[in-house]
């Protein structure tokens, strides 16, 4: 039913298993080497094991305040590369490119 739902309201713009294709190449930005980027934040913002949600956000706040600018960057430049490898394969799986 939720599907039908999500179908009569966004029609053709859904991704999904008919859709997209099982395995598909992966251009979350954050996941992607290097730098992992979401590994990074993750380390840092549970080693002091927040136990609130007001300190979990404090412990974010603080590694965005610290983090070293070229890790943006480099995730940036990585993310043009494989959306441009992407597009090179028509959408097709193209890690063993890089």
């Amino acid at each position: 039913m939720s599907v039908a739902l999500l179908d009569g309201v966004f029609a053709d713009r859904i991704i999904s298993k008919p859709v997209w294709p099982p395995r598909s190449p992966d251009l979350s930005p954050p996941d992607s080497p290097p730098p992992p980027l979401w590994g990074a934040v993750k380390n840092s913002v549970y080693s002091n094991s927040p136990h609130t949600v007001d300190e979990l956000k404090m412990a974010v706040t603080e590694y965005i305040r610290n983090v070293d600018r070229a890790i943006p960057n480099t995730v940036f430049e990585n993310t043009v590369r494989r959306v441009n490898k992407c597009l090179e394969t028509g959408g097709g799986h193209f890690e063993h490119y890089l």
